[in-house]
């Protein structure tokens, strides 16, 4: 059996952490786009909130005109 240098044991140690290093950075980037994409869901959510409540006014508006012909139609 051989025996290990301190200085490959350094050299093993060393590829090692640049090895774990590399995949934090990965995973860290992974999480920053996950963060952008629940950012972007979040916005197109607040802006279909609007769309709807402007819709619902819409709608609110068009059932009170309509009502309002209605009433002009002749009752026999």
């Amino acid at each position: 059996m051989m025996d290990v240098t301190i200085d490959e044991r350094l050299d093993r140690l060393t590829g090692i952490v640049e090895t774990l290093a590399g995949a934090v950075t990965a995973h860290d980037n992974l999480i920053e786009a996950h963060d952008r994409q629940i950012e972007a869901l979040i916005k197109m959510t607040e802006e279909n909130s609007r769309n709807w409540k402007v819709l619902e006014r819409q709608l609110q508006d068009l059932s009170r005109q309509w009502q309002a012909y209605i009433n002009t139609l002749p009752r026999s």
